[in-house]
């Protein structure tokens, strides 16, 4: 059976905002000086397909997420179940040329690294509103844990499907704990992911694991080889 999406999350009155905060939203970013429009976020914004995951895996990340199986495409409780508010948000920047829009978020527990697609049926070729960057949870338990599999085992398939089926998700990381670090100048904005190696040592050592770069006016998610130091 093809996956279906609940038509109400397109209905208008459903909002995530609430209009006065949409409105307010939509009026800062259109008249701010600042170089960088950071957005503080609190369920991801991307569009998330899950169409293409195994149940298992889909029901592990639905318990990060919120409520969803193998049996329909997105997650109700994200900016995915709030279409009509999204489309007025990005719709918003297009029309008022607001560039260099990042969101910041959290609340799934793990890390992703996306761009904002105008139109995720012809991206990339129309652009993007801007980018994500989503940072994991520091003890918060992850899909591994989930699944009660080795870390980067089980979980992998889950990341080849997702990033096949969501072509503008650059980077995810479902299995790791830490936290990210950005670094803004005019030029460009870096998020620098770092780990864990044992949540449950509070003497536990950090390690970089990847880096992504937004350059000015840009609106793209490129990995980088370097943290900023």
């Amino acid at each position: 059976a093809t996956p279906a999406i609940d038509p109400a999350v397109a209905d208008p009155e459903r909002t995530i905002t609430g209009r006065e905060q949409m409105a307010w939203l939509k009026s800062t970013l259109a008249t701010s000086p600042a170089t960088w429009k950071l957005i503080g976020n609190s369920v991801m914004i991307a569009p998330l397909s899950v169409a293409a995951l195994p149940g298992a895996l889909a029901d592990a990340l639905g318990e990060l997420a919120g409520p969803f199986s193998s049996e329909v495409t997105a997650n109700n409780d994200q900016w995915d179940g709030y279409t009509a508010d999204r489309r007025e948000l990005f719709d918003h920047i297009v029309a008022e040329e607001i560039s260099n829009v990042v969101c910041l978020t959290g609340d799934i527990h793990t890390a992703w690294a996306s761009e904002l697609p105008i139109d995720t049926g012809t991206y990339p070729l129309t652009g993007t509103v801007g980018v994500e960057y989503v940072v994991a949870s520091v003890t918060s338990n992850n899909i591994d844990e989930m699944l009660m599999a080795p870390p980067h085992t089980a979980s992998e398939a889950a990341v080849v499907a997702l990033q096949a089926a969501n072509r503008h998700m650059k980077h995810i990381n479902l299995d790791d704990h830490g936290y990210g670090v950005l670094d803004v100048t005019t030029s460009g904005v870096q998020m620098d992911f770092y780990v864990l190696a044992d949540k449950s040592d509070p003497e536990t050592t950090v390690s970089w694991e990847a880096g992504f770069a937004t350059p000015e006016g840009s609106g793209t998610v490129t990995r980088v080889d370097a943290p900023v130091v």
